[in-house]
């Protein structure tokens, strides 16, 4: 007995029609050419204009208003640096939300997820209460306040 090829599979089922997903993408979403020598960083860098307020902010020692994991927070910005190839800010949020709800308090913020920064006409003072120590240690400090 011989079998007919159809349009299905080599073990001879019928392929389902109008039922979604069983056909091959029809775009890869690999990378069309190899990404030799290319940090993970390089490929997700913030908007330059974020970078660029932090840094301006971190001078001028304005506050700064960002929305950051669903939450809208006030902070001083503190230290901007790169930490495992991310550009991060610790601020001392003293205002807005937290998932941890405990204000004022230290926080490490990846650059890459904040959204709607702009700086407040409000100024600190460059001696807030000494970090927790929990953070971490930089591998490169960009700015610091003075």
């Amino acid at each position: 007995m011989t079998r007919k090829k159809n349009s299905g599979d080599n073990f001879g089922f019928q392929k389902p029609k109008n039922i979604k997903g069983i056909e091959k993408p029809k775009k890869s979403f690999l990378p069309k050419t190899p990404l030799a020598n290319t940090k993970v960083s390089e490929l997700s860098l913030p908007d330059p204009k974020v970078l660029e307020l932090i840094k301006q902010a971190i001078t001028q020692k304005h506050l700064i208003e960002f929305y950051y994991q669903n939450f809208q927070r006030i902070a001083e910005p503190h230290t901007l640096g790169l930490k495992d190839e991310v550009l991060q800010v610790l601020v001392y949020q003293v205002g807005g939300q937290s998932s941890s709800g405990q204000l004022p308090d230290w926080r490490r913020i990846n650059l890459n997820n904040m959204l709607r920064l702009q700086i407040l006409d409000e100024t600190f003072s460059s001696k807030p209460p000494l970090p927790s120590g929990n953070h971490s240690s930089w591998d490169e400090i960009l700015a610091t306040v003075s």
